[in-house]
């Protein structure tokens, strides 16, 4: 019989090998004129394009850096911005949504560009955000509860974002 802290040992490595495993897939598509597709997350505040992130990808947010007609900042302040958090830890839940939060502390998020998003593997949930009217689910003004993320429940899921 193997002692119990040999066990917890085994244990406890395996679990920390499964979370070196979990990877998500982050594509972007830029059909807008001008700028460049950019994300940042929790555990990388330095935009960056397309990738693979190996392990959770926690608070991200997507938008089109260098847009033309609008002073977009990091973190998609002053424009429209896709949220998103992939992970793989149980209940294996994943979200995202839009924000176009306006209020005091909150990023000032306008609507600048058409934005959409698309799960990668195990879900084949989506949104589309048209206009400031045709935007569900979004996040507005400074009403922090007033979104409703698209949720998907499932392993190594990735995001594909469009912006126009």
């Amino acid at each position: 019989m193997f002692a119990p802290t040999f066990v917890a040992t085994v244990v406890a490595s395996l679990a920390g090998y499964a979370a070196a495993q979990e990877s998500h897939q982050v594509t972007m598509t830029n059909n807008c004129r001008s700028g460049r597709p950019v994300f940042l997350y929790q555990a990388n505040s330095t935009p960056q394009g397309p990738t693979t992130i190996h392990g959770q990808l926690l608070g991200g947010v997507a938008w089109i850096d260098g847009f033309a007609g609008a002073d977009c900042l990091s973190s998609g302040v002053n424009c429209g911005i896709v949220e998103f958090t992939l992970r793989d830890d149980a209940p294996f839940q994943n979200a995202a949504d839009f924000s176009l939060l306006t209020g005091s502390g909150l990023g000032n998020h306008q609507f600048t560009y058409p934005m959409a998003f698309n799960y990668l593997g195990a879900c084949t949930q989506s949104a589309t955000c048209a206009s400031p009217s045709n935007c569900p689910g979004a996040y507005t003004g400074s009403n922090t509860t007033s979104g409703s993320p698209v949720q998907c429940i499932g392993r190594e899921v990735g995001i594909h974002i469009t912006f126009c």
